[in-house]
Order: C-alpha cells, then structure tokens, then sequence
C-alpha cells in the first residue's frame, strides 16, 4: 500500500522528511524514509537525529491525509501543528542509504488535540521512540 506521500501531507522538498505511508488504520499507520547524502536532515555525512521526531510527526499527518481520502475528501492533511515532544529516546545514528520504518498508534484524541506513540527502526533494530502531541 505504498501511497504517494505528497498527495497526503503538505511538505515539500527539503522539508518532506518521508518517502511513503506503506501502512494506515483508522489508529495505526506506518511509513519509510531512505537518507541519501543530499538531504536536508543529513549534515557532514551525517543524519541528524532530530529528523527522527519529524518522521513520527509527517507519519501522523500521512496517517491523517489518507484517513481523509478515505471518507471522501482529496485534500491533504493541511493544519497539523507538533505542539509537544515527550520521552523521546534516540538508541542510534540512522544509517545513511538505509530504509527506515516508522510506525505510529494514536493514544489519546482530545477535540483537535492528538497524541500519539512512535517508533523508528531500521533493519528491525529500533532507533528511536517517543511520544508526540499534535495540533490536527
């Protein structure tokens, strides 16, 4: 279920920090991202860990977009807002030219208020983890 990500989200090179939403449900949803050393997130050769906290975040508004094409509408997820990062933990460096998995499950929504849990891993190795609270 490989969807083309610019079709769901509002961000645009160099700021789209995810290659495809592979996976959704109406709770779930799972994307890819591969680094390559022209990257915006990538400096001196190297991936920037904080890019791990965006990846979770453009996988939720992915995860939205798609929910919304679902129940008719064809515009992408147009307003979301990362407004909290909590217990974040970052294991590892993500490899360059390597392909990520993101994976999200919404916890809790309060009115437009969202959070959520995720992960990052690479190789079946976690990289990262965290939860995010969003403005969507």
């Amino acid at each position: 279920m490989a969807l083309a990500i610019e079709s769901l989200i509002p961000h645009r090179a160099p700021m789209r920090w995810i290659d495809a939403l592979t996976g959704c449900t109406d709770t779930t949803a799972t994307a890819t991202v591969q680094y390559d050393p022209g990257h915006f997130a990538v400096s001196g050769g190297v991936v920037l860990e904080t890019s791990l906290i965006e990846c979770v975040a453009q996988t939720a508004a992915a995860a939205l977009g798609q929910r919304s094409r679902t129940t008719g509408k064809t515009e992408s997820a147009q307003h979301g807002v990362l407004a909290a990062v909590n217990r974040f933990c970052i294991q590892s460096r993500p490899p360059l030219g390597k392909t990520l998995t993101i994976e999200i499950r919404e916890l809790r929504r309060f009115g437009p208020m969202l959070l959520i849990v995720g992960t990052v891993a690479c190789e079946g190795q976690l990289i990262a983890s965290g939860e995010l609270s969003l403005y969507a």
